[in-house]
């Protein structure tokens, strides 16, 4: 492969990476809008994010299959080429290259390198993510990249702590993230090992240039690319001086003959690498599998967005993206932490999931954006007819609060907002004496079977603590 070719491949990629990153910005931006919501493809047409919800609809398999056959055909390019978190990244590194040189600790990335490049972690955490995705834990919901792009573009406390990470990292060294922690380039990486095509090195001059690459993809001392972390960024073969990289058809390696005699009992390298590989993966395999005996129990006393009526497939599905959190018209979808006593009691697996809070606000009657934004259906998407009859929770009167039962004074905010075309809040009239004068108190009373827990009353109520407050049913 020529200079000039090298570059140009080069050039490609990286005009590859500004226009999926500003697809990814725009439609980042567009999620802002409630009521212009745009889909994020990032999310909506990742396999592993397929395997939460398992939606077999043309408009997602056939993307996905599209991504999948062409890394069979080329390799990693995804990581390389698309991946939002991964340009991201790659403008960190840049941005710290100055610092990166000057470090006196960056070498022990090489040596990482020449132990785990063979048999990644990240392959450890695909093993976990694939084996807990089909149970209520989740694993890959704190690993997948492209939901950390959006919480760290939402500026959510959690998207800060990871940006942070990925800048302690672009200190030492590039593209660690990439190369030995995401699980969706581990993913592709395995696919790429069976790739038609592959990055191969034909000759060297053993100048050592290609240590510089950001996968530790490149072995110069066997002559070999790694399949599996090589991302085809042609960040350096420009500037190799024998020119010796061929993107090419995969060949079967030619088996020489040796006069000499095998070491260690013949033991094969590539047999060795195979069989750690596969140790790596079928391990995080067995811990994605036992994971889900340290679930907790499928119900929660948080209020969950409209539409999510199985708590333990919710929490499995639940990407943790807080897209609904950020697009809510309201802002009454919060984020779960650990900062009260009903997110302790949700439980760990919990953390970071959406949940419902009427402080001000209640959940608009006509209104299904948290719905049209989820990515995979955690909340369900519905009919607004549908949406209209979906039981968040369940208003309740304290009637030591009730200015109508406390105060003798009538009140009628509550049953005036209740947006159900019967009124799921009732008055009752009831003649009194208050202060030796005949007063008619109007009395609200919840009607059960007719309350969806919409939560306007209690955004509307105009006691400062609330005197009518919805609770999980």
């Amino acid at each position: 492969m020529t200079s000039h070719r090298s570059r140009t491949l080069k050039r490609l990629r990286i005009v590859s990476q500004g226009l999926f990153f500003g697809l990814f910005v725009y439609v980042f931006a567009r999620s802002l809008d409630p009521f212009h919501p745009a889909e994020n493809p990032f999310l909506r047409f990742d396999f592993l994010i397929f395997l939460t919800h398992l939606r077999f609809q043309l408009r997602l398999v056939l993307p996905m299959a599209g991504i999948i056959l062409l890394t069979l055909a080329v390799g990693r390019y995804f990581c390389g080429w698309v991946c939002p978190l991964g340009t991201l990244i790659d403008l960190t590194d840049l941005f710290f290259s100055p610092v990166r040189k000057r470090n006196p600790f960056t070498g022990w990335r090489k040596a990482f390198g020449r132990v785990f490049a063979g048999s990644p972690p990240s392959w450890f955490i695909l093993g976990a993510s694939l084996a807990a995705v089909f149970f209520t834990l989740p694993v890959l919901q704190f690993f997948h990249p492209n939901v950390w792009i959006v919480r760290i573009f939402s500026l959510s406390a959690p998207g800060i702590a990871f940006g942070g990470l990925l800048l302690l990292f672009a200190i030492f060294a590039r593209r660690f993230w990439c190369a030995y922690l995401c699980p969706l380039g581990a993913f592709y990486g395995l696919l790429g090992k069976l790739s038609l095509f592959r990055l191969g090195i034909a000759e060297c001059s053993r100048c050592g240039r290609c240590r510089s690459c950001p996968m530790d993809a490149a072995d110069y001392e066997r002559k070999d690319i790694v399949d599996h972390q090589c991302i085809l960024c042609f960040d350096f073969e420009e500037r190799c001086p024998a020119e010796g990289f061929r993107f090419g058809l995969r060949r079967r390696p030619v088996q020489k003959i040796s006069s000499v005699a095998p070491v260690s009992g013949g033991h094969d390298e590539s047999r060795r690498r195979f069989l750690r590989q596969g140790a790596v993966l079928i391990g995080g395999l067995g811990l994605g599998s036992i994971l889900p005996a340290f679930a907790r129990t499928t119900k929660t006393p948080l209020l969950r967005p409209p539409g999510v009526v199985n708590e333990k497939s919710f929490v499995g599905r639940c990407l943790r993206c807080l897209q609904c959190v950020r697009s809510c018209p309201n802002k009454i979808i919060k984020t779960t932490g650990i900062g009260t006593i009903l997110e302790l009691e949700a439980g760990l697996d919990s953390l970071f999931t959406p949940h419902i809070e009427f402080n001000e606000f209640g959940c608009d009657y006509h209104c299904q954006v948290c719905q049209r934004v989820c990515p995979n259906y955690a909340i369900p998407l519905q009919t607004l007819e549908e949406k209209q009859k979906a039981k968040i929770g369940l208003a309740s009167i304290d009637e030591r609060l009730c200015v109508v039962f406390a105060l003798n004074t009538n009140c009628l905010v509550c049953e005036e907002f209740c947006p159900t075309p019967e009124k799921a809040i009732k008055l009752v009239d009831k003649h009194t004496i208050v202060n030796g004068k005949p007063l008619l108190l109007r009395y609200p009373v919840v009607d059960s079977p007719l309350c969806i827990g919409c939560g306007m009353c209690e955004g509307n109520c105009p006691v400062e603590q609330k005197a009518i407050r919805v609770h999980k049913t």
